[in-house]
């Protein structure tokens, strides 16, 4: 698998019903819980390219709405922390500037756009467009994701037939959450069914320092699914960094059906010196499991 990973420090109406001699207007929309998603670019556009976003929503008492996304451009992927409130009508829409420090010579600022609507009490759908301005060491660089269509949901606990119907989507939480909603997960099925085209999930792993780093996480593209509906991919691999090796270790499994899929991944890597073969840290996720729903 393949990560992208920052450190991001804190993130600088109601309707009304109506009766008419004819009928009666619609009762108003009430979402409770953790809703995820996302949308993904097709294969061969890259995973953590332009065209790319996951999208966590929780719905909380009092129509309150509290969002966390990531959002990917050319330049660099920006992190959204917002909160809101949902009409009557099931609407809800946030803009901002949030700002990112990864570490002290990196800047990351991302004007935001993000609005939706709630179509039933477990799906959501919606717009996101961001403007991310990216500086580092005072070299300034700017890019645009463009207006991208999301989609979430929350997700139920059965899957249904073993299978994926073709070119299905999956929208979906996973068990793993930062201070507001469960992180999102999406995947994208081929157009025959037969393959996991790609998929994309927020993560965090604790390392030995005891820092957390979060970021964005992906399996292989066009893993295998078999007559069971199951998804199997482990990647193993090693990055030389100067003075150091970093081994990483990265498992995703899938169990996909007709209305739903499941599964687990666990993250972890090793950096050793490489002189001496040290261990400097070690950042591991556990079992991290997931559900989404079409």
């Amino acid at each position: 698998m393949a990560a992208v990973r920052l450190h991001p420090i804190a993130i600088v109406a109601l309707g009304v019903c109506s009766l008419t001699t004819a009928a009666v207007a619609q009762a108003p929309i009430t979402p409770r819980g953790n809703f995820g998603g996302g949308v993904l670019a097709p294969p061969p556009k890259d995973i953590f390219g332009p065209g790319n976003a996951v999208v966590g929503l929780r719905a909380l008492p009092k129509r309150r709405l509290e969002i966390e996304a990531t959002v990917r451009a050319r330049c660099s992927g920006g992190d959204i922390i917002a909160s809101t409130k949902i009409a009557a009508s099931g609407r809800f829409k946030v803009t901002g500037t949030a700002t990112q420090e990864p570490n002290p010579a990196l800047l990351i600022q991302t004007r935001y756009s993000l609005s939706g609507r709630f179509t039933d009490k477990g799906s959501a759908s919606g717009t996101i467009s961001a403007t991310i301005k990216r500086s580092l060491q005072g070299r300034e660089q700017t890019c645009k994701t463009g207006r991208l269509k999301f989609a979430t949901r929350r997700p139920t606990s059965g899957i249904g037939k073993a299978g994926a119907p073709k070119a299905a989507r999956y929208y979906g939480t996973t068990s793993q959450r930062s201070s507001g909603p469960s992180r999102p997960i999406v995947i994208r099925i081929s157009g025959d069914g037969r393959r996991l085209t790609r998929g994309l999930f927020s993560e965090s792993v604790t390392c030995s320092d005891g820092r957390l780093s979060t970021g964005l996480e992906a399996p292989r593209t066009d893993v295998r699914i078999d007559a069971r509906g199951r998804v199997r991919d482990r990647e193993r691999f090693t990055i030389k960094e100067g003075e150091t090796v970093v081994k990483v270790d990265d498992r995703f499994t899938a169990d996909i059906g007709s209305r739903g899929a499941r599964g687990t991944f666990s993250l972890s890597d090793r950096t050793t010196d490489r002189a001496s073969g040290r261990t400097i840290q070690t950042c591991k996720s556990g079992k991290v499991r997931w559900r989404a729903s079409r």
